[in-house]
């Protein structure tokens, strides 16, 4: 389960990582908040504070990529995304958290294969 939860972080981080400057990084983080939007059916205020989550999860990965690496890159890869659902969940109705929940698992069955 370690390395399941280890392999999709990285996963995920990789495909943030390759994101080059800022602007960047704030277009993909409202691409992922709008694809979260249209799958969960989020309000609008909903939808900005995640797309504001996602900012700072990228930063975080960018910041943490370079200045880490190895083992202790990857623990604080895990955090900043622990920390990044358990904000998301946050604001979330409880449908809403239940298909969050099941898309993330999806994610990681998939990533697996």
């Amino acid at each position: 389960m370690k390395s399941l939860v280890l392999a999709l972080v990285v996963t995920l981080s990789v495909a943030s990582s390759s994101l080059a400057g800022t602007s960047a990084s704030v277009n993909s983080a409202g691409a992922l908040a709008r694809e979260l939007a249209n799958t969960l059916q989020l309000n609008e205020m909903q939808y900005l504070k995640i797309k504001g989550f996602e900012t700072k999860k990228l930063e975080a990965i960018k910041e943490a990529e370079t200045t880490m690496t190895g083992e202790a890159l990857a623990k604080h890869l895990i955090l900043i995304e622990t920390s990044f659902s358990a904000s998301v969940v946050e604001v979330l109705t409880p449908s809403q958290q239940k298909a969050y929940l099941g898309m993330k698992s999806l994610m990681a069955t998939n990533q697996v294969k």
